[in-house]
């Protein structure tokens, strides 16, 4: 809702506005193990925001009556809840960069995976500081126009990778 919410504004700027949504690898789309869920959130065509809305409504109906870890659910088994939401998430990014690329609107979309970083939520593990995670997610916000993609998912690579872009 705050990205659609902001969506007028970046409208207005003159320059290629940019969304970049910091997401998971636990979010792709391999974690999944229902194929109907898989099939739902690759097939481009029918992939909305109310077929993300219901994913995750019929996500938190099974948590609710308690049926989502039973065989043949199919949601990702490691940090669930996170996971779901990661994957909404990503989808809704490529719904956005979709929309927005078709009306010819000049804002990029994408996600972008800082990987396992030692932050609160990790309890102090990880394989890097949220200052190096920072300093990579800045210079993917401010790519060059002409290196600007839209609708990808970034996995953490090294900051000297990145900075080749």
């Amino acid at each position: 809702m705050l990205t659609e919410a902001l969506l007028p504004l970046f409208r207005q700027s003159p320059a290629t506005s940019r969304i970049l949504n910091i997401s998971s690898q636990l979010g792709l789309l391999n974690k999944l193990r229902d194929p109907s869920l898989r099939a739902l959130l690759l097939d481009e065509e029918r992939l909305t925001e109310s077929a993300i809305e219901g994913m995750v409504t019929r996500f938190l109906a099974e948590v609710k009556d308690g049926t989502w870890s039973e065989p043949g659910r199919g949601w990702p088994q490691v940090w669930t809840d996170y996971a779901v939401s990661k994957l909404a998430l990503n989808a809704y990014s490529r719904v956005l960069a979709r929309r927005l690329q078709a009306r010819g609107e000049r804002v990029s979309v994408n996600c972008f995976c800082p990987g396992f970083t030692r932050t609160d939520m990790t309890k102090g593990w990880g394989k890097r500081t949220a200052e190096e995670v920072a300093d990579v997610g800045t210079r993917l916000a401010l790519l060059p126009p002409a290196e600007l993609p839209t609708g990808t998912f970034f996995r953490w690579c090294t900051p000297q990778l990145y900075s080749k872009l």
